[in-house]
C-alpha cells in the first residue's frame, strides 16, 4: 500500500465514475457506489485486479445494450435504460471486494499461495456475475426456448430463473473471456485457474437459476440478494477446485 497506489485509486475511479455517469452508462447512485468499490478494489488488488473489475463492467454493460429496444418492448429489459445503480454494484462486487481484501492480508502475511487462492476466488466471483448477466441479457435477446431448471417447463423470456441454450452458452463464453483476462494479468499462473473460474461460473450461474425460480419468490429475497449469493457460490467453487487440483 503506497501513496502512489492510493493516488491512482482516487484519480482513476473519480474519472471512471464521472465519465460513466455523464454518458448515462450508470445512475448517480451507481457512480457513487462504483467509485467506492473501485477505489477499495484498486487499493487491495492493484491494477491486475482492477483490470478484471473494469472488464466485468464493460462486458456486462455491452451485453445489456444488445437488442435493448426489443427487450424493452417486451417488458423484460434492464430498468432505467440499462443503467445500473448502487444496489447492483453492491450485489455484484461485494464478494470480490472481500476476497481482494483477503488476498491483500495474505500478501502482508507473506503467504503468496493463499493470496493467489483468494484471487482465484475474486475472479470466480466476477466471472459468475458476468455469466449471469450475459446469459440473461443475451438469452433474452437470442434465446429461442426458455425453461425452468426445476421442472423443465417452458416459460416466457424474462421469467425469474428461466434459462436458454443460447444464454447458457453466452454465459460460458463471457466467463471464459474474463478468466483469460485474469490469467493474462497474472492473478493466477496457470491454465488451471482459468478452468476453475469457468467451471465455478457455470455452477454459480446454474444454481442462481434454481434460486431465482424457488427461494427468490420469498418476500425477503430479491434479485440483489440472489446475485450476491450467486457470486459467493462462484467464488467458493473456484477456490475449492483450485485448492483440490493444485
Amino acid at each position: 500500500m503506497t501513496p502512489t497506489r492510493l493516488l491512482l485509486a482516487l484519480l482513476i475511479n473519480a474519472v471512471a465514475a464521472g465519465g460513466t455517469y455523464s454518458t448515462k452508462v450508470i445512475s448517480l447512485s451507481g457512480a457513487i457506489g462504483g467509485f467506492i468499490m473501485g477505489f477499495l478494489i484498486y487499493l487491495f488488488t492493484d491494477w491486475p485486479g482492477y483490470v478484471v473489475l473494469v472488464s466485468f463492467f464493460v462486458i456486462g454493460t455491452l451485453v445489456t445494450k444488445v437488442k435493448y429496444g426489443e427487450k424493452a418492448d417486451k417488458g423484460i429489459a434492464q430498468e432505467d435504460e440499462g443503467r445500473r445503480g448502487s444496489k447492483h454494484v453492491i450485489a455484484n462486487c461485494s464478494a470480490s471486494l472481500l476476497l481482494g481484501l483477503g488476498a491483500f492480508i495474505a500478501a502482508l502475511m507473506e503467504s503468496p499461495d493463499l493470496a493467489m487462492l483468494f484471487m482465484v476466488g475474486y475472479t470466480g466471483a466476477f466471472a459468475t456475475a458476468l455469466s449471469d448477466t450475459s446469459s440473461s441479457e443475451l438469452g433474452q435477446a437470442y434465446g429461442k426456448t426458455t425453461f425452468l431448471l426445476t421442472n423443465f417447463k417452458r416459460v416466457p423470456p424474462g421469467t425469474e430463473g428461466a434459462v436458454s441454450l443460447e444464454g447458457t452458452l453466452a454465459g460460458i463464453v463471457m466467463s471464459f473471456i474474463l478468466a483469460l483476462i485474469g490469467f493474462f494479468v497474472h492473478l493466477y499462473p496457470t491454465w488451471v485457474g482459468v478452468i476453475c473460474v469457468v467451471i465455478a461460473a457455470f455452477v454459480g450461474n446454474t444454481l442462481e437459476s434454481v434460486i431465482g425460480s424457488t427461494i427468490e419468490r420469498l418476500s425477503f429475497i430479491n434479485n440483489e440478494v440472489t446475485n450476491f449469493i450467486n457470486t459467493l457460490i462462484g467464488a467458493g467453487t473456484a477456490m475449492l477446485l483450485y485448492f483440490l487440483i493444485t
